[in-house]
């Protein structure tokens, strides 16, 4: 089992990427509306940051998708799919991936699973 993270830098390919999703098999994932520190630390550092949000400091706005899958195959065929898809991952910053291994997990339809 492993838990998967992907950060979506870029909006317009939200559909693009839960339909990659989905065609590995995950049905439930936690969606969170993030932000790059990189560019709130930039933007944040004015006396008016309450007043105003630039649009670096909008551009600077992720998506991050946690989700549990079985291998690390479904990794792989997940960034196949948004190729397939035609989604420029390798030529522009659109996404992310980070999977990290799980020692144990559980679920109702899974029952406890452990390494």
């Amino acid at each position: 089992m492993f838990y998967l993270f992907v950060e979506v830098y870029d909006s317009s390919y939200r559909e693009d990427v839960y339909l990659a999703l989905q065609s590995i098999g995950v049905q439930r994932a936690i969606t969170l509306d993030a932000q790059n520190l990189a560019g709130a630390l930039s933007d944040e550092q004015t006396f008016f940051t309450g007043f105003f949000r630039s649009d670096k400091f909008q551009s600077g706005d992720v998506l991050l998708i946690q989700a549990q899958i079985e291998n690390k195959e479904l990794a792989r065929e997940f960034l196949s799919n948004l190729r397939e898809a035609g989604v420029g991952i390798d030529e522009e910053n659109i996404i992310s991936l980070t999977l990290v291994p799980a020692i144990a997990s559980f679920s109702q339809e899974k029952g406890f699973k452990a390494i």
